[in-house]
């Protein structure tokens, strides 16, 4: 049994009275909940969604808690979110079974009408939709591969505000330092467009976040920056080691239920002293009773040490039934470890009920379909013991290979033990078994959004057969992460693989097209031009593929070693009358306004630009919508019109939010900035720079280091030595104040200092390369970025009376 809370008066209420405001008003709340390991959270977290249905049952509450499980290969990208959707189907299932099913087909009829793809992960539901439905992934797997189905992403926004607008709904995820990007991604667009009376409480541990390479790339960084930015709002909870007195209380409570433990008082008082304030590092010490005492330091970095030494007090088929146990994962199917361990399910049963009655060791979790599970206590344990177990290779080989064989005889897989497989059978040694599930799970992944995660799939492909398939995959998730150069890399190495092996012609020929985009991004212009003759040389006839090709060559025209305006309107009108794919179409006609400006026609221009962003919402594109309206704000700075350029970058800022499009790298924060110096409102540039430095991705650093230059050198142009000396004040105070990352904020200081010894007459662009250290081709395309392809702003500005 759980010893109870202690000391958590403090976050109890400030949750509750959140719960009872967003109940009341009907609007959304957000709250993000952080503390080191052991301190609590957990606890805090279940007993409080525990409690929030009974408080609000009048109000009809449905109440969900998630935990993201080690983010390790072996748990898919939204597995947090899809054990709170389980939670939330199981507890209404409960509070319904004493009446009527009221809540229940509730929530199955928001799945129905709003999430297909996530019916499977929630076998409750399922159950009450019967066969009736047939999800995304059904449809997909019949053939029918031209089904207009929204995003997983969209389909879950979607069935939230549904359900918000039947009643309140409260959602808990726990331990998001272990989720990926697409789930935080998901969570954050969550909070940011849900408007009805949601309650979203987003828990990590904090020591997590603050240690080794980590802390520079987990995706919470960002989010955390995101929800501090766009929801003034959102309350964020530190939860703090317990006070000596409190600790003391719990150490009292936790001897007094632990079974078969002495705990003597001069022990309760060392206990109090080594725990130091941690909750779980003071239970642990109880239950080894007065040897915990022995040599132990202060530090929790302890705790693992602890619980190590916790389970060697087990028999020795306990200890191996636990390790076996966390091979499943942190939740494991009781079905699943009575056929590893071979024993007999009552058994296996009878065991879990002595580690959980009488050494606290396992919990009951929410069953998966007809499969019952349970909880290891805490996530440290579970990773104790799966290095306990790891350390016999052989036997944990095996047990891999029994797990697979259990695997594979399940019917037809979802998402998450699609995932799950190539973690078994990758650790099995399969690998035959390990290329095939990769490839099938890092599609299904990457159509998902869930970029990180396919990508992680895509090396184990890789690593397995490097065929064209696999190395394509990579390239795709790294292109989209920006990466071009890797990408790049992973076409090569792919092709010549199919060099010497029989490939798909078609599928050949779209890494060849890969391969030339992302030699496009890396300037690399000679080698992507000859990757364009061999694609027109087999696609003469109009098609997709040629469309393709025609509009890279078209922005190679307007961007490339030499500009020729001509021939890339001519080729955008090409491409736009052969292709029916939206965000072609939206980026011929957006490159044509791009083009027409160049040329400085400033009216035509302003026509294409407007039908590029025409074409996106018509047909209902995200990314090519924010791209037409990133060009049209980018002229409106050009020409100096900056009221227009602050409402158009505005809506940019609302387009991110509330799609995700542009959250790793956010164009808008740049422009704004730019737009506010050139307004000489230079304190709330410096904030919007400083801001856009912090949450650009790692890989985009160089691009906002050459920025600042050119911004400050085109403020210095424009009003004079005197204004850039002003903004620059104002960022080195910035930096100081808006930057959140310790890291980022190093460099940023780092990059003002340099700039500090600038001189009249500078170039913006020989001052990056030769002080900030950014590479000439990179330099050379921010700058060009900068002008939006104008050769001489300048004389842009003098013929539309911008200057």
């Amino acid at each position: 049994m759980n010893t109870q809370m202690v000391d958590r008066e403090h976050e109890r209420a400030t949750l509750l009275d959140k719960l009872d405001r967003t109940v009341r008003d009907g609007t959304s709340s957000v709250v993000v909940l952080r503390g080191e390991a052991g301190v609590g959270k957990t606890r805090l977290l279940t007993e409080f969604a525990e409690s929030a249905a009974d408080r609000h049952s009048d109000a009809g509450l449905l109440a969900g808690y998630g935990q993201a499980m080690l983010n390790s290969l072996a748990s898919d990208s939204f597995q947090a979110v899809r054990e709170c959707l389980r939670s939330l189907a199981a507890r209404a299932d409960r509070a319904d079974r004493a009446g009527s099913r009221d809540l229940l087909y509730r929530i199955a009829d928001s799945f129905r009408l709003h999430a297909p793809d996530w019916i499977e992960s929630v076998p409750v539901v399922g159950n009450v939709l019967a066969a009736g439905i047939r999800t995304g992934q059904t449809v997909i797997e019949s053939g029918k591969t031209s089904v207009n189905m929204d995003s997983q992403l969209d389909q879950l926004i979607q069935f939230v505000d549904d359900l918000t607008d039947r009643g309140p709904l409260l959602l808990i995820l726990d331990d998001l330092h272990w989720a990926d990007t697409a789930t935080i991604d998901v969570l954050v667009t969550m909070a940011l467009r849900v408007e009805g009376p949601l309650m979203l409480v987003l828990a990590y541990r904090s020591d997590h976040m603050r240690t080794g390479e980590n802390a520079e790339t987990h995706p919470l960084k960002r989010a955390v920056f995101r929800l501090r930015r766009y929801r003034a709002d959102c309350e964020q909870l530190d939860l703090k080691r317990l006070s000596k007195r409190d600790t003391e209380l719990l150490v009292r409570q936790a001897a007094g239920r632990a079974m078969g433990t002495s705990v003597s008082a001069r022990a309760v008082g060392q206990i109090v002293e080594l725990s130091a304030g941690n909750p779980l590092f003071a239970e642990s010490l109880v239950r080894l009773g007065d040897q915990a005492v022995a040599a132990h330091s202060h530090t929790p970095a302890q705790i693992t040490a602890v619980l190590d030494e916790r389970l060697s007090f087990l028999t020795a088929s306990d200890q191996r039934l636990l390790e076996t146990a966390a091979l499943i994962g942190y939740s494991f199917e009781v079905d699943y470890l009575s056929r590893l361990a071979r024993l007999d399910i009552d058994d296996v049963y009878e065991r879990l009920d002595a580690l959980m009655q009488e050494h606290n060791l396992v919990l009951p979790a929410a069953p998966r379909g007809d499969l019952d599970r349970y909880t290891i206590h805490h996530p440290l344990l579970a990773e104790v013991l799966r290095e306990r177990g790891a350390a016999n290779g052989p036997r944990w080989r095996r047990l891999h290979q029994k797990l697979l064989d259990i695997l594979e005889d399940e019917p037809p897989w979802d998402d998450e033990l699609q995932v799950r497989a190539v973690a078994v059978a990758l650790a099995a040694g399969r690998q035959a078994k390990t290329y095939d599930f990769a490839i099938t799970a890092c599609r299904r992944q990457f159509a998902l959004g869930a970029v990180s995660k396919a990508e992680e799939l895509a090396r184990i492909a890789v690593a397995s057969a490097g065929t064209l398939e696999a190395y394509g995959l990579l390239a795709d998730c790294l292109a989209v992460e920006a990466d071009h150069v890797g990408a790049a890399s992973a076409c090569a190495a792919g092709l010549e693989w199919a060099r010497t092996n029989s490939v798909d012609p078609e599928r050949e020929a779209m890494v060849r097209f890969s391969w030339a985009r992302n030699l496009r991004m890396t300037d690399s212009w000679e080698e992507c031009g000859r990757l364009l003759d061999e694609l027109e040389s087999t696609h003469t006839e109009p098609c997709e593929m040629l469309a393709g090709v025609l509009m890279l060559r078209a922005e190679i025209a307007l961007c490339g070693p030499v500009q020729d305006t001509g021939r890339c309107i001519e080729l955008c009108d090409i491409v736009a009358e052969m292709s029916g794919n939206p965000e072609l179409q939206s980026r011929a006609y957006g490159h044509r306004g791009i083009a027409h400006l160049a040329a400085y026609d400033h009216d035509l221009s302003e026509t294409w630009l407007m039908r590029a962003i025409e074409v996106a919402r018509e047909k209902n594109h995200p990314y090519a919508e924010y791209e037409a309206v990133h060009w049209l704000s980018k002229k409106a700075i050009a020409v100096l019109e900056l009221d227009r350029a602050w409402q158009l970058i505005d809506e940019l800022a609302y387009n991110s939010n509330v799609s995700g499009v542009a959250s790793e790298n956010p164009w808008h924060l740049r422009d704004f900035s730019r737009v506010l110096g050139l307004q000489g409102r230079h304190a709330e540039g410096a904030q919007e720079f400083a801001r856009y430095f912090d949450s650009s991705a790692d890989h985009a650093l160089d691009q906002a280091a050459t920025t600042l230059a050119c911004q400050l050198h085109e403020l210095e142009d424009l009003h004079g030595w005197d204004a850039g000396q002003a903004m620059f004040s104002e960022l080195v105070a910035a930096c100081d104040r808006d930057v959140i990352d310790p890291a980022r904020k190093k460099v940023f200081a780092g990059h003002l200092r340099t700039l500090s010894d600038r001189q009249p007459g500078w170039d913006p662009v020989l001052f990056a390369v030769e002080k900030l250290n950014v590479t000439a081709s990179e330099a050379e395309a921010v700058h060009a970025i900068f002008r939006f392809a104008v050769p001489d702003l300048a004389r842009l500005r003098s013929f539309t009376g911008g200057r």
